[in-house]
């Protein structure tokens, strides 16, 4: 369903530029819309070209580019191409994530592939794609125009649960990551946010728990509202001196 080219501005958005991964479905994709509506330029980064194309052709004016966070070799085109239809970089939100082992499995019981693609999309990813930015970012906080990144948690980054191995461990290392990152970088300031939505519905979580209720769960629409006004509240004056404790205040 196309959703037109008029979007209603919000004036602390007007302009914005950002950068999302895993745009194409769920919260990524949820954010695409809610962004665009609050009048930011947006890019965002997914693996097929078939859903970057649809997510282009449903949300006129945004910029699709295709590659995947997990493989190293990926990372320096993706971001040149960000900078490339951007023209800089305000935000970039580091949405992408893989389960590890699907059907979900006792750590013990964890293959060492499915354990490092899930390392590598989570926590790699996230890391060389924000230090190939950093510069971008860099100049933007220079600028005034502020400089962001989110980093999109989960309580398993917190909470052992059984099963979870695999995404509850590299969520904690992203967390951790997204705490240092803020304390290193709010010199520069460029702040470094990490946000747990809580559990929503999307094809990430019906993979994960296939018979949960799904009236039970949180709308990725209204995620992606709730991050939205997180990072009205960090760009604007009366941010609060942590970045990490107001965004995880939000989820």
């Amino acid at each position: 369903m196309s959703n037109g080219n008029a979007y209603s501005t919000d004036t602390q958005f007007a302009g914005l530029r950002v950068a999302i991964t895993g745009g194409t479905s769920g919260l990524g994709l949820a954010l695409v819309g809610e962004l665009l509506h609050r009048g930011a330029q947006v890019a965002f980064v997914a693996r097929r070209r078939d859903g970057v194309e649809r997510v282009r052709r449903d949300y006129p004016g945004t910029h699709g580019i295709i590659g995947d966070v997990s493989k190293k070799h990926d990372i320096h085109p993706i971001a040149i191409q960000i900078l490339g239809t951007l023209g800089g970089l305000d935000v970039l939100i580091n949405n992408a994530s893989d389960l590890g082992p699907v059907p979900l499995a006792l750590l013990a019981d964890t293959d060492c592939e499915d354990f490092e693609r899930a390392l590598a999309t989570n926590v790699l990813g996230p890391f060389r794609l924000t230090k190939a930015l950093l510069g971008s970012l860099a100049a933007s906080a220079r600028e005034g125009r502020g400089a962001l990144v989110v980093n999109v948690s989960s309580d398993a980054a917190v909470n052992a649960y059984p099963y979870w191995g695999a995404y509850g461990a590299s969520k904690a290392a992203l967390y951790h990551l997204s705490r240092i990152w803020d304390e290193e970088l709010s010199a520069q300031k460029i702040r470094i946010l990490s946000f747990d939505p809580g559990d929503m519905d999307t094809p990430l979580h019906a993979t994960a728990a296939p018979d949960a209720d799904r009236s039970t769960l949180k709308r990725p629409e209204t995620a992606a509202r709730e991050l939205g006004d997180a990072i009205a509240a960090v760009l604007s004056r009366g941010a609060p001196d942590s970045a990490v404790a107001a965004c995880e205040a939000v989820g």
